[in-house]
């Protein structure tokens, strides 16, 4: 029996502009197993929401397109399906919380008719049927069944993104895709909204891809991780893998990145440099001219996937013959 929600294999995507080619997605590798969350994790650039949304295809055509590569859901190769087939699966058997709350809902439509919306699209029930569950969606995420009929402006920035939650939820489906939940939610929101996709994640029994730059978010939600630079996976584990066992240069310097709550003199240690023009990335490894163990290798070739073991693997020229290699704390 296949347990994988969700394979993705060499995908590429290319966006093609007037002002030359980005290559936002660079034969990426992901696998997510059922009732599992994977955290994809990596700066604003990196191609996490590019690689969210061809999920769902909606990557915009022009000017992106799928260079190579396919998505399964459950053994389903999406690449091979028509417009409408992917209409069923939008929303019913993969869902996406987007970044946004203030501008994922329509301020023209109560809130209990957009939940409802979702419902009658993908079940088949009634109007006045899609319209209790939104209501009973509502009070499963904390809200009132009573304020149904309120408008979007009505509600703070986390009880929207509770609606959306809502919306995302309401026809269970298999997958969840988390598109930086709580990005412009204050910290003590943030704590209670992941909080809540936890309990409904195990409710619904739903895997879920977690797309956030913030590691803290993922040790509270995530049971692998898979960091992204420059349109390729360089480092990949279970969460214990890659907090304590950390490989790729990249993956050390995000969590130098980090204070230190155990010893407030301690001094952050950014990543020098910006991401790499993603017009013109260079021919080896993308993070070569940031990394402080860069090497003659890493301007001309780009490093290939080594196991650390069954469930961790970089993409490093550091460790081609070396897996002992440890980077200085």
């Amino acid at each position: 029996m296949n347990n994988k929600v969700l394979e993705i294999e060499n995908l590429r995507i290319q966006y093609v502009t007037d002002d030359g080619t980005v290559e936002a997605v660079n034969g990426i590798n992901i696998c997510i197993d059922k009732g599992k969350t994977l955290g994809l994790v990596g700066e604003t650039g990196a191609g996490k929401t590019t690689t969210a949304l061809s999920i769902l295809r909606l990557i915009p055509h022009p000017p992106g397109k799928v260079v190579s590569g396919f998505i399964k859901l459950e053994g389903l190769n999406i690449m091979d399906l028509s417009e409408k087939e992917m209409e069923k699966i939008r929303g019913g058997e993969v869902s996406m919380i987007f970044q946004d709350p203030m501008t994922a809902l329509n301020p023209v439509i109560c809130v209990g008719d957009q939940i409802a919306e979702a419902i009658h699209i993908h079940q088949n029930v009634t109007q006045e049927q899609a319209r209790q569950k939104a209501k009973e969606m509502l009070e499963m995420v904390g809200i009132p069944g009573a304020r149904m009929e309120e408008y979007p402006h009505q509600f703070s920035g986390g009880m929207k993104q509770r609606v959306i939650i809502a919306i995302a939820l309401s026809c269970s489906p298999k997958l969840l895709i988390a598109d930086e939940p709580t990005t412009a939610l204050d910290v003590t929101i943030q704590a209670q909204v992941l909080e809540l996709m936890k309990e409904l994640k195990e409710k619904f029994q739903m895997s879920m891809l977690m797309i956030t730059h913030d590691l803290g978010v993922v040790a509270e939600v995530c049971d692998e991780v898979a960091i992204m630079y420059a349109g390729r996976i360089v480092e990949q584990g279970t969460l214990i893998e890659i907090f304590t066992n950390t490989k790729h240069p990249y993956t050390q310097g995000l969590f130098h990145s980090i204070p230190n709550i155990d010893d407030r003199k301690a001094k952050l240690i950014p990543i020098k440099g910006l991401m790499s023009d993603p017009y013109n990335l260079p021919k080896g490894c993308s993070f070569c001219n940031r990394c402080n163990y860069a090497m003659t290798i890493c301007e001309t070739q780009k490093p290939e996937k080594i196991e650390i073991s069954d469930t961790h693997f970089v993409a490093c020229h550091l460790y081609k013959d070396n897996l002992d290699f440890q980077l200085r704390q």
